[in-house]
C-alpha cells in the first residue's frame, strides 16, 4: 500500500475498518505497525502486543502488556532493551511512579513527550490504580517540568473527570498563571458544574493572557448565545 495513502487513511480519515480489512494478512513491517496502532486505538492491546512482538519492537510490546495490566511482564520485556532512548528512559521512570518508588527522575522533555499520552492510555484502559499512583507523584514531576499539573489536568478534562481536573489545574494556575490554556481548561471544569459565573471569568482571563485566545473566545460566544435564547 502506498505510504502516503496509508498515512492519510490512518491519521486524517481514521478509516480503521478499511485499513484492518486491507492489512490483516500483510507481511510488510510498516503496514503491520499501522495495524498495531489501530488495535491500540481500539483498545485491543492483545492483538497489538502480538504484532509488536513479531516486529521485535520491544518498547511498544512492553507498553501493550502494561496497558493490559501485566506490569511484571512489561518489566521483563523492557529489561531486554539495551539501547537507552527517551522512550525507554521514560518507561523506566513510569514503572517507578506506578510502584510508588521513584529513583530515576524523567527529564523535562520526557515528561512533555510521554506523560499525557501514557496517562490518557492507562485511564482509557481502566487501570485506575496505576493512574492514581502516577498523579500522586505530580509534585515530583513538576520539579523537572512545571507543566506537569496542566498535562494531568488536561487528561482528566478530556476524559470528563472534571473534579480531579480542577484540582490539578488550580495547581497549574498557581505555577503558571499566564498560560491561557490553563484558564480555558478550568472554564470547562466550571461549566461541567453549570457555574456560569466562574466559567466566564476563567474564559475572560484566558483571552486576556492569550491575547484573544481563540478556543476561549469561541466557548464564551457559545455560552453568551445560549444565554440569550
Amino acid at each position: 500500500m502506498n505510504k502516503e495513502f496509508l498515512l492519510t487513511k490512518f491519521y486524517k480519515e481514521k478509516d480503521y475498518k478499511y485499513l484492518k480489512d486491507s492489512l490483516l494478512n500483510t507481511i510488510d513491517p510498516q503496514e503491520k505497525e499501522v495495524l498495531a496502532r489501530i488495535y491500540i486505538e481500539e483498545q485491543n492491546y492483545k492483538s497489538a502486543s502480538i504484532i509488536y512482538h513479531d516486529l521485535d519492537m520491544l518498547y511498544e510490546y512492553g507498553r501493550c502488556e502494561l496497558l493490559m495490566g501485566n506490569i511484571e511482564q512489561t518489566k521483563i520485556i523492557w529489561s531486554q532493551i539495551k539501547e537507552e532512548t527517551p522512550a525507554t528512559l521514560w518507561g523506566k521512570s513510569l514503572l517507578e511512579f506506578i510502584n510508588l518508588y521513584v529513583i530515576h527522575m524523567p527529564t523535562f522533555f520526557q515528561i512533555r513527550a510521554f506523560l499525557e499520552v501514557d496517562l490518557d492510555a492507562l485511564l482509557k484502559a481502566n487501570l485506575t490504580t496505576y493512574c492514581e499512583n502516577i498523579v500522586n507523584g505530580a509534585h515530583i514531576l513538576a520539579q523537572n517540568n512545571q507543566e506537569s499539573y496542566k498535562f494531568i489536568g488536561r487528561v482528566f478534562v478530556n476524559n470528563k473527570y472534571f473534579e480531579l481536573a480542577e484540582l490539578f489545574l488550580k495547581k497549574a494556575k498557581d505555577v503558571c498563571y499566564v498560560d491561557p490554556e490553563i484558564h480555558f481548561l478550568l472554564a470547562k471544569c466550571y461549566l461541567s458544574k453549570k457555574d456560569i459565573n466562574n466559567t466566564k471569568k476563567a474564559l475572560e482571563t484566558s483571552m486576556e493572557k492569550g491575547y484573544g485566545y481563540y478556543p476561549a473566545k469561541k466557548l464564551l460566544s457559545e455560552i453568551n448565545y445560549l444565554n440569550k435564547i
